[in-house]
């Protein structure tokens, strides 16, 4: 029987293989590092902008209809021009002060501090108005994650509560 001696390729194998798993490992990693702070951002984002829409109908509403209500439907409305089609109904739940049934993961949710809501804006904020239109709000979105969502302690990042502060009339 003869031998040959150019066996080579027996030993790259293994060792491409197992820097293509590492490889994977922390791509999806680095995957869903990305996509918790780009939902934090987001959300921090769309919370300015809504309060901001917000305060921009409390100061451009006359009399009375200069309300809270007012404004909380101004900050729906551009969140649900913003958002995709599967969040709707979600926030049409927020703008009637329900409880919805489940928000979609990647969907903004806007926290108005009604008991009903305990479950998922707990104490981060709520909605409100100040008198000079100074506009309050908190927005929950959680980030769309492949591993970190079926990590137990990684919840707590994966859910943003964002505060969005705007008044107007001082800008």
């Amino acid at each position: 029987m003869r031998h040959c001696g150019n066996d080579r390729g027996a030993f790259a194998i293994p060792g491409i293989l197992k820097l293509a798993i590492a490889l994977a490992i922390l791509g999806v990693l680095g995957y869903d590092t990305f996509f918790t702070i780009a939902a934090h951002l987001k959300t921090e984002n769309n919370a300015q902008n809504a309060a901001y829409a917000a305060s921009a109908a409390w100061t451009n509403a006359e009399g009375t209809q200069r309300s809270a209500e007012t404004a909380f439907e101004a900050a729906v409305t551009y969140l649900q021009g913003i958002e995709p089609a599967d969040c709707a109904s979600e926030l049409a739940a927020s703008a009637r002060q329900q409880p919805p049934g489940s928000v979609p993961v990647g969907c903004d949710y806007l926290c108005t501090g009604a008991s009903n809501q305990v479950a998922l804006c707990g104490n981060h904020g709520a909605f409100t108005v100040d008198s000079d239109g100074t506009v309050h709000l908190v927005l929950r979105r959680v980030a769309k994650t492949l591993v970190f969502g079926h990590i137990g302690f990684m919840h707590g990042l994966l859910v943003a509560y964002e505060h969005g502060d705007a008044n107007e009339s001082q800008d």
